[in-house]
């Protein structure tokens, strides 16, 4: 009989939390960026901008 190979998850981890702290930092900076245009345009931001940058992009 031989012994089953174990596979060692050590190294998945970090990786893991790395792309959790990326996705979190962008989620953020998203975030911080649309209360900064809101407090600088106001409603007028998603009246007209907002919705030109989104039909825009499709």
């Amino acid at each position: 009989m031989s012994a089953s190979p174990q596979i060692d998850n050590q190294d998945a981890a970090p990786a893991s939390r790395i792309g959790l702290w990326l996705l979190g930092g962008g989620f953020g900076l998203l975030l911080v960026t649309g209360l900064l245009l809101w407090w600088r345009e106001g409603d007028r931001l998603f009246t007209d901008g907002l919705i030109a940058a989104l039909l825009a992009c499709f």
